[in-house]
């Protein structure tokens, strides 16, 4: 199963939003503890108009029913009405059928204190019915109606509105406060985290020896101990790998020489001897025994075939042009050889940028043996048509202008295959071919590294980075 990458997010910028979320929940409670406020200040105002009035219709029936009073006045609350009766609302009696007896209300100042229309809609749906209050007025057990205190809606929103803007400005205004102050907080608390990323990339290019500073926070020192702690033992890691890869390829190498003048000194010699010996046959034969002569010239035959092939195999185990032309030479030899074995079916396009004199006997050795072992892969697996060898000084880094360290830029490319169908039937570590493997170990024993490119059906790449000291009284 694939699975969905997420997209990244900046750690400052993640702890920022989570704080922002937060306030806006603190800032969505207290919003909603305000309004709630409001609307209890407003109820209870519309409950305690609703007691007073009932109270002072309970004393008008009292009154009446003394004969001090006559019923044709009730319900008469206009003393205590205009004392207690608040803007917007209203008073209404409702008669024991439900029909509206009497009613009053007091205006407001609409121009005034008007709310947001979101704001609007917000609270009539909240408050819809929820702040009146309703009182039944009785005497002597007897109903005598029902008593309703309201408060218009636009009243209601606008007195809870002059409540709650305020407050709601106050604490977005802290709210902006608290994220400004909390990301600047933030980005100097991470500040440490780019030399902790720088870190990571140089260790990610190969630069083994970068280290990480003290940290003052505990989580972040902890950090930098252990990514100093593994870029050591990377180092002495690789160190020793490099090593041995450079032993083990040295002794491949010194093994070559050895068998190659073995072969030269003993084997070399007996076929030429062989050779004159049978020419000696052959002239015997034709003056003694001309039966003979056939078989002496398939021996003469024989022996120069033989010779043939050792000299092949003296030159594929030490090409003779490294020492006396160089490897440039070498390398356009070894190009046209696997043109031809190519029978024409290859095309090899060889570009070498700067002078390789400079470069130690050891390392032209491996760089030749790496190309030659590309070009092998190339003829054997990858069925391509052309293929492109790119080879190029480069200088080190500015800041390292003086030293004498310079890199072998090695770049073998095909048109062939990917390295999926190269791979069918090979073994080695994470699929690789003896092939590959072989050019890993001799870029590794010069201390370089080497990255295999499948350029996904449309060829396949081999780069190679190796460095290299150039020696005293060349110049670099």
């Amino acid at each position: 199963m694939e699975s969905v990458a997420s997209p990244n997010l900046d750690l400052k910028w993640s702890l920022t939003l989570r704080v922002m979320a937060v306030a806006l929940v603190c800032f969505l409670v207290a919003a909603s503890l305000a309004l709630l406020a409001s609307y209890r200040d407003v109820r209870q105002a519309n409950e305690t108009v609703a007691d007073i009035v009932v109270g002072q219709l309970q004393v008008q029936l009292f009154l009446i029913d003394t004969k001090i009073d006559v019923s044709a006045r009730f319900p008469d609350w206009d003393a205590v009405g205009a004392l207690v009766q608040g803007a917007g609302q209203c008073i209404q009696y409702l008669k024991p059928d439900g029909s509206i007896g009497r009613s009053s209300c007091v205006g407001f100042n609409r121009g005034s204190g008007i709310p947001p229309a979101w704001f609007s809609a917000l609270g009539r749906w909240l408050l819809a019915g929820r702040v009146d209050a309703a009182r039944p007025i009785s005497y002597h057990g007897k109903s005598s109606g029902t008593l309703l205190v309201t408060t218009e809606s636009a009243a209601v929103l606008a007195a809870i509105w002059k409540d709650v803007s305020g407050l709601l400005g106050l604490t977005a205004m802290v709210v902006i406060a608290i994220c400004v102050l909390q990301f600047v907080a933030i980005s100097r608390a991470l500040r440490p985290t780019k030399d902790i990323l720088a870190g990571l990339d140089k260790l990610t290019q190969g630069d083994l020896s970068c280290r990480l500073p003290n940290f003052r926070l505990i989580e972040l020192q902890r950090i930098s101990e252990v990514f100093n702690t593994l870029a050591a033992s990377l180092d002495r890691t690789t160190r020793e790998r490099t090593a041995l890869a450079a032993r083990l390829v040295d002794g491949q190498e010194q093994e070559r020489r050895h068998l190659a003048r073995e072969l030269h000194d003993e084997l070399a010699q007996s076929l030429s001897a062989m050779s004159a010996i049978a020419a000696s046959i052959k002239a015997t034969a034709e003056a003694e025994c001309p039966a003979l002569v056939p078989e002496a010239g398939t021996l003469a035959q024989t022996s120069m075939s033989v010779m043939r092939s050792l000299r092949t195999t003296l030159q594929t185990l030490r090409p003779p042009e490294i020492d006396d032309f160089g490897l440039a030479a070498s390398l356009s030899d070894l190009a046209r050889d696997q043109e031809r074995r190519a029978g024409g079916k290859l095309k090899i396009a060889l570009a070498i940028d700067g002078d390789l004199q400079g470069l130690p006997p050891t390392s032209a050795s491996h760089v030749y043996r790496i190309v030659q072992e590309g070009l092998t892969n190339i003829g054997k697996h990858a069925h391509a048509s052309l293929a492109r060898i790119d080879l190029g000084l480069r200088p080190e880094q500015a800041e390292q202008a003086a030293s004498r360290r310079r890199w072998l830029e090695l770049t073998i490319e095909d048109d062939g295959c990917g390295a999926g169908d190269r791979r069918k039937g090979t073994a080695g570590a994470e699929g690789d071919g003896f092939g590959l493997i072989g050019m890993r170990e001799r870029v590794m024993a010069l201390g370089g590294q080497l990255d295999v490119i499948d350029l996904g059906g449309r060829g396949f790449k081999l780069h190679a980075m190796i460095p290299f000291e150039v020696p005293a009284g060349v110049s670099p």
